[in-house]
């Protein structure tokens, strides 16, 4: 039986390496991503899965969203599980989501993911109805004084990691009897469900960090006026405005290839530290990063503040990115049968609208227009190592080299396009 799964977390390098680690394994397929709380509970209500896997803290408030998410998700899809990851290696966390009386949830470190095969055995206990917590906590909650000693007993095999079937074979019970032992031990652990002082202590400490710490994230990746504009009012739009930037897409030629013949972990580790490397590159030349998909970047020249020398701007990044992967390269991944990887770079110029738009508490800044369309299939024209772009863009920076590649014929428009080859010199 294949267990279909909703993914949810706001980082993106995280996300995409935590769904190829899944796709890695053939009775997991993961059938939907989100980014916050409200597209998780959506994905849930759209594709009904068997279990969601959830960051503990996520989009808008970055307190403890997939703690309450994975209460409501049970509430609403009884048979539907809930893997919850965390960096809190803390117990009384474990037990704000386990400590309600409900089955079918599981806490578990993110550490763990890089451990084995850790988090695909809590998705199979839960999609089997069983819980499951971290090994690290259930030992900890196995040395409690106020334990009995029937309760230790199970939380030893937990730390173990042993799931229901394997308790119930060493216990000579079933696997009904231990769900509803386990239950009853977290709720009771917990003090029937109810968050103490303590507790909300701890959120709103969280709160005050992960403000701090999302505004630095935030810095890290687009342009530091508009990190602090978001910062300090992330639910206030920027209303969109029609703008000329420059579009740069890039991607990894035939990377979908090398990463058949990679472990998960090894395609995670590779796109993290190219996407890493190429954001850096961007933020560095005063690019706005719009959004990640698997190991392509969009990022934009020109908004939200204007740059005079946008289309400049753009190209000479282009040109240091390339910079940057053939230092990549040289300096080696530390995985076997990773080959030189080579970027395709695509740079169009054009009339864009620009502003923030979504919902549900989430807003993401970005271009939409013919222009941004035109920077994509650019980007598909470029070979490893070249950048492509239009003669829109080439007009305005003279003094980057270029040689001429003669019309394209892009698909969506009926006008050939006028490309370039942007050389290094």
């Amino acid at each position: 039986m294949t267990i279909r799964v909703v993914l949810g977390e706001d980082n993106v390098l995280v996300r995409e390496g935590v769904r190829a680690l899944l796709d890695s394994y053939e009775d997991i397929q993961v059938v939907g991503v989100a980014t916050d709380a409200s597209t998780l509970m959506a994905a849930a209500e759209e594709h009904a899965p068997d279990v969601v896997v959830t960051d503990i803290k996520m989009p808008p408030s970055f307190r403890l969203e997939g703690i309450d998410c994975a209460h409501a998700i049970r509430d609403r899809h009884p048979g539907t599980g809930v893997v919850v990851l965390s960096a809190h290696d803390d117990e009384e966390y474990a037990l704000a989501l386990l400590g309600k009386g409900r089955s079918g949830l599981a806490y578990l470190l993110k550490d763990r993911i890089a451990q084995g095969d850790e988090l695909v055995r809590a998705i199979r206990e839960v999609a089997r109805g069983g819980s499951t917590v971290d090994p690290a906590i259930a030992e900890r909650l196995s040395g409690r004084s106020d334990a009995p000693e029937r309760e230790r007993t199970v939380l030893d095999m937990m730390a173990r990691g042993l799931g229901y079937a394997e308790i119930a074979a060493a216990l000579g019970t079933t696997q009904e009897a231990v769900d509803r032992q386990v239950t009853e031990l977290f709720q009771r652990l917990a003090g029937g469900g109810g968050l103490s002082l303590v507790d909300e202590f701890k959120r709103l400490h969280a709160a005050v960090v992960e403000q701090a710490s999302s505004r630095r994230t935030l810095a890290s990746f687009v342009p530091s006026q508009l990190a602090d504009r978001l910062a300090l009012r992330p639910d206030a739009p920027i209303e969109p405005q029609e703008v000329e930037v420059s579009v740069l897409f890039s991607d990894i030629r035939g990377f979908s290839a090398i990463a058949e013949r990679l472990a998960a972990r090894d395609v995670a580790t590779v796109v993290g530290r190219h996407l890493s490397a190429m954001a850096e590159v961007i933020v560095a030349h005063g690019g706005t990063i719009d959004k990640f998909q698997g190991d392509a970047v969009m990022a934009v020249f020109g908004a939200p503040d204007p740059q005079p020398d946008h289309a400049e701007r753009a190209l000479r990044c282009g040109i240091a990115m390339q910079a940057r992967q053939v230092e990549l390269n040289a300096e080696g991944w530390g995985i076997e049968d990773v080959p030189e990887l080579g970027v395709g770079i695509g740079v169009n110029t054009g009339r864009v609208i620009a502003g923030t738009v979504g919902g549900g508490g989430r807003l993401e800044y970005t271009v939409v227009g013919d222009a941004v369309n035109v920077a994509s299939r650019l980007q598909s024209e470029a070979e490893a190592g070249e950048i492509v772009a239009s003669a829109s863009t080439i007009a305005q920076a003279p003094g980057v080299s270029r040689v001429p590649m003669g019309p394209r014929v892009v698909k969506g428009r009926e006008e050939p396009v006028e490309v370039f080859r942007v050389l290094a010199g």
